[in-house]
């Protein structure tokens, strides 16, 4: 995702609206959710009783991530998507 001006970073509506955008775009392209999880810099999940990780798994943890750096202000992590 690229920044088109600098207000795109003040602007949380408009960064989940890009990343939700972003995310249909590549799961049209069939990559998996852990694909996506991993070009977003999200760790892996945790893996519970020696099960595999799970598409839900990972959609957990992009979410978990996602909500952490919009909790730290500041954080401009998300410009760094391409």
């Amino acid at each position: 995702m690229a920044v088109d001006s600098a207000d795109a970073v003040l602007d949380g509506d408009q960064t989940d609206e890009r990343l939700a955008r972003a995310v249909i775009e590549a799961l049209r392209a069939g990559r998996s959710w852990a694909h996506i999880a991993t070009h977003l810099g999200v760790p892996p999940p945790a893996i519970r009783g020696g099960l595999g990780m799970t598409d839900r798994d990972w959609q957990e943890a992009i979410v978990a991530h996602e909500n952490a750096c919009a909790a730290r202000p500041g954080d401009l992590s998300w410009s760094r998507r391409s």
